[in-house]
This record gives structure tokens, C-alpha cells and sequence, in this order.
């Protein structure tokens, strides 16, 4: 940090003074010469160290700016692959780009990393899970379109790094809890607000960020007319906040409680559509038992 001019000043002065030869030019006054020539040198240092300052915090930010190699650029990358088109080399070769900037074709819409090791090799892979479509209606992408997207990262990664882009179908969520209401309004009307309030909640929640059962139940319990969540011990089948999530072949496993939190295997949460592999898996207003009270 540069320092003041009159700091500067200061210790030219105390510089000075233990200067023999120096010693007939001693004045109190701040209109000698001497002083003068002196304040004009601390000014100009002054101005050359703040110089250093700015240079210093652009170098900085240039630096923290490079993010080549690093898991942001690659989930920068990703954010910016056009279906379809093809890279090309930069001029001075220094780096990959397209022609023409074409939004429409950016597909990936959602991006995030994890590095995970094995024992037959020292190097940690980086994993890059993506989704495409909008917050609350995100859809995993297809194995055949991940064949390309795949070829994309191969091309601008870096020599030695170890990457792959993967994509599941999203984590489902099935609250199987009883919901005790006022009985104002008609059951489905309030079937009806409590999947808004979920369905609110799925579209707040962060790509591939934790499910908290807390959140969850405070999701509901917000709901108006709703007067209390409850999860009964004693019900059978079980009750609480179950997931299911489907693996890599596509296939989705058994329904898992919640107890705390957990982290989703796609990165969101969804409603079970009734259909195909979720066919046995109940939507929100099958899985919510209502009470009046």
C-alpha cells in the first residue's frame, strides 16, 4: 500500500538530517528551497507507488481470472457448447471458440463437479454433471447427445486431465407424510396448494445441492390452511421423506429415507410422473395423507 506524501516527507526529512553534509540546509521553514525540492520528491514517489498498487491489483485480478484447467473452466465450457456446431482454433492457437455465438443452441443449462479417485489411478478424475431446461423442469440429457458433449470437453481439455460429463434423470421425491389442515377449503384445493409449495420448493433449490427433510416439511407446513406436518411412526407403509434415484443405465433403484439430508444423485429433485420406471413410485398427492382438525 502506498504511503502518504507526507510520510514520505517525513522520513526524507529524518533521512536528511543525519546527513553531516546536509546539516547548513536544516530550515523549519516549508518555503525553503530544500523543503520545497523535498515535498516536490515525496509527491512524485507518492504518485509512482500508487501506481505499483493499481498495477499490483490488476495483475491480481488478471491472474484470478485465468481459470484455464480449473473445474470453472470446464463448467464455463460446458454452459457454452452449441449443439451441432463445430469448434475451431483461434487464430494465435491459443484456445478453441465458435464461429458464429449462437444462444439458441446452448443446451446445457445447469453444471456442477465433483473429483473423485480410484485405486488404479493416482489421478483424481473430474466429474462434470449437467442438465438441460429450466429451474423446476430440468430433464437429464440423453445418452446420444452426451456422445458429442463429450467429444466437445475431450477437445478443450488439457493434456493429462481426466474428465467426463455425465447426465441422470432427476432424483424423485416422495413426501410420505400426514398434513393436518383447518378444513376451510375443499381437499383438493388444498392437495393442490401443497404441490404448488413443493413444486416452489424444487425450483429454489440449487443445482446438485443437499435435500434437507427439515426444508422439505417446512415447505409444506407453509402452505395456507395447512396447521401441521406430521410423520407417523406408526403408519404402514413407513412414513417420512423418501428419494429414489435412478443410476447410470438408466434404471431407477428403491425408494431411500431421508433421515437429515442427502445429496441428490442428478443434481435436482422431481415429481414421480406415474409413467415407465416411476410407475410404482406415488406424485405428491398420492404419497400426502390429509387430516381435519
Amino acid at each position: 500500500m502506498s504511503r502518504t506524501i507526507k510520510d514520505i516527507y517525513t522520513e526524507a526529512i529524518a533521512e536528511r538530517n543525519k546527513r553531516m553534509e546536509l546539516t547548513e540546509f536544516n530550515s523549519d521553514s516549508k518555503l525553503s528551497i530544500m523543503n520545497g525540492l523535498t515535498w516536490v520528491v515525496a509527491a512524485i514517489i507518492h504518485s509512482f507507488e500508487t501506481l505499483l498498487d493499481v498495477f499490483a491489483v490488476d495483475i491480481s485480478n488478471t491472474i484470478n481470472n485465468r481459470i484455464n484447467g480449473t473445474p470453472v473452466y470446464y463448467t464455463n465450457a460446458l454452459l457454452q457448447y452449441q449443439k451441432g456446431d463445430t469448434l475451431s482454433v483461434r487464430e494465435d492457437g491459443l484456445a478453441f471458440g465458435y464461429s458464429n455465438i449462437d444462444e439458441t443452441k446452448r443446451m446445457i443449462t445447469q453444471v456442477s463437479y465433483t473429483e473423485s479417485v480410484d485405486d488404479h489411478n493416482l489421478d483424481s478424475k473430474l466429474i462434470l454433471k449437467i442438465a438441460t431446461g429450466e429451474k423446476g423442469n430440468l430433464t437429464a440429457i440423453s445418452k446420444e447427445e452426451l456422445v458429442p458433449i463429450n467429444s466437445y470437453i475431450n477437445k478443450i481439455k488439457f493434456a493429462g486431465t481426466r474428465v467426463e460429463v455425465v447426465s441422470y434423470e432427476g432424483d424423485v421425491l416422495v413426501p410420505i407424510v400426514t398434513v393436518f389442515y383447518d378444513g376451510a377449503i375443499p381437499e383438493a384445493e388444498i392437495y393442490t396448494k401443497i404441490e404448488d409449495k413443493l413444486k416452489l420448493y424444487i425450483m429454489n433449490t440449487p443445482f446438485d445441492s443437499s435435500v434437507y427433510v427439515s426444508r422439505i416439511i417446512e415447505a409444506i407446513r407453509s402452505t395456507e390452511h395447512v396447521t401441521d406436518v406430521y410423520i407417523d411412526e406408526k403408519a404402514i407403509p413407513e412414513q417420512g421423506i423418501f428419494i429414489a434415484t435412478y443410476d447410470s443405465d438408466g434404471h431407477i433403484g428403491e425408494l431411500k429415507k431421508i433421515y437429515r439430508m442427502v445429496k441428490t444423485s442428478s443434481g435436482f429433485l422431481k415429481e414421480s410422473s406415474g409413467n415407465g420406471e416411476e410407475s410404482a413410485l406415488p406424485a405428491f398427492r398420492q404419497a400426502i395423507k390429509l387430516l381435519v382438525e
